[in-house]
């Protein structure tokens, strides 16, 4: 290829190869239009939700599923009562002290005078 056929074909780039401003190739959506509008498909989660809403002798699999969790969490199992209060609570912050001082390490000098006894 010479270097003018080159040039046409990469008209809409800069030199360094990235696309220049304004590009309209290679964009199929408009500006502010998503490209994926229903979003990534999690077949799995999809099948759990379904599954959580049969029902069970008139009650909903999702709320045996709570009954038992809090029935565990009243016999003292500590991941229920951690779970339970993680959902209502949110996850504790660890915290992590910083210090913005400017000031010298200070660095402790041992004397050799034990070595010499």
């Amino acid at each position: 290829m010479t270097d003018k056929q080159t040039q046409n074909k990469r008209s809409n780039h800069k030199e360094n190869g990235d696309f220049a401003k304004g590009n309209n190739l290679g964009n199929r959506w408009k500006k502010g239009e998503s490209g994926n509008p229903n979003g990534r498909r999690n077949a799995y989660t999809d099948l759990i939700k379904e599954y959580s809403f049969t029902k069970i002798n008139e009650k909903e699999r999702r709320t045996i599923v709570v009954s038992k969790l809090f029935q565990l969490a009243e016999r003292g199992d500590l991941r229920a009562i951690q779970f339970i209060i993680e959902r209502l609570e949110g996850k504790a912050l660890e915290r992590q002290e910083r210090t913005t001082k400017s000031e010298p390490i200070q660095v402790m000098v041992i004397d050799d005078q034990l070595d010499s006894k």
